[in-house]
């Protein structure tokens, strides 16, 4: 029995030192038949000349779309999506490494039921002048199984961006949602499961996340906040069924929002970051409480106290160029 498509997903922009490894690591991978779609970004300092010469050593497998303007983060993730033709669909940023059987353990696992929408995995996220791990995903954030959208707008992305595979039909035809300017898989991952399907993930790391200056999680702080804030309002006025998570998922963000103007020394901003997400919840919500007790505390005690207990669970993950 023929295996289905699947087409993986790169996007990248400036990534000359990462994009070669990158496009490797998905062109070499044990499945087949695989496309790998590589879209650049207008990039200046010689990605799109890599690229092209992935092309030439793979020419069955890397389709490479340079040499079209800048459409930023979100309109180059769709330049990639509209040229994928697979049954399936991971994504991979252009500095990111996919591991031997990421394909193949992915694709089995959702052909076994229908309804199975959206898988991820385990990823090794690791220190890029080094190549040192500094912690698994899971470690961090945990991986989760479930069913529908509801449990994504509550508590975020369930994994990491470059472990995701997703059922192409359950892929909205307008793809990423351009009205995000960064955080847009958020929102592809919910309209995916909107109508109900299951996600879930394979056991084991088939992928490392690279850590460098570069990242995008490390630069547009206020433009990643208001993403999200966005995001849940698009949600709540698409899908009426959501309503009430998106509630929830808003009284998340505000108490995250809080803890970051906390660390920021923001103590005022922190302080009404967490009323409102106590407003929110509609009830008592013990970890924006929490929050507001932190900013009456002395300054170093209440540092010590978030770096303490600090939350595991719950992130935005992006997807990056």
């Amino acid at each position: 029995m023929r295996k289905p498509l699947v087409s993986v997903a790169i996007i990248t922009y400036n990534q000359v030192e990462f994009i070669a490894e990158a496009v490797r690591s998905a062109a070499e991978q044990d499945y087949d038949p695989l496309e790998v779609v590589v879209a650049d970004d207008g990039s200046t300092d010689g990605t799109a000349d890599v690229v092209l010469q992935l092309a030439e050593q793979y020419p069955k497998r890397v389709i490479p779309l340079v040499g079209g303007p800048n459409l930023g983060i979100t309109g180059n993730s769709n330049r990639a999506l509209a040229a994928c033709r697979g049954k399936y669909v991971a994504f991979q940023g252009g500095d990111d490494v996919l591991l031997p059987r990421k394909i193949s353990a992915q694709v089995e696992w959702l052909e076994r039921d229908e309804r199975r929408v959206l898988c991820g995995h385990d990823v090794e996220v690791f220190d890029s002048a080094t190549g040192e791990r500094l912690f698994l995903w899971s470690e961090r954030f945990g991986l989760r199984r479930g069913k529908g959208a509801a449990p994504l707008v509550r508590r975020g992305v369930p994994f990491c961006a470059t472990a995701v595979m997703v059922r192409g039909s359950a892929i909205p035809a307008s793809g990423f949602d351009e009205r995000l300017a960064v955080v847009s898989d958020w929102k592809l991952w919910i309209d995916c499961l909107a109508s109900g399907g299951q996600f879930g993930y394979v056991d084991g790391v088939y992928a490392r996340y690279r850590r460098h200056e570069g990242n995008i999680t490390n630069a547009y702080h206020e433009v990643r906040q208001d993403d999200q804030f966005v995001t849940l309002a698009l949600v709540e006025s698409r899908y009426p069924h959501l309503v009430s998570s998106c509630r929830r998922g808003r009284a998340e963000l505000l108490r995250s929002a809080g803890t970051s103007a906390f660390r920021r020394g923001e103590i005022e901003f922190a302080r009404a970051y967490f009323l409102h997400a106590l407003r929110q919840a509609r009830r008592p919500f013990v970890r924006p409480l929490g929050g507001i007790l932190l900013t009456l505390l002395p300054g170093r005690l209440a540092a010590g106290l978030v770096e303490r207990f600090r939350p595991n669970t719950g992130t935005r993950a992006l997807p990056r160029q």
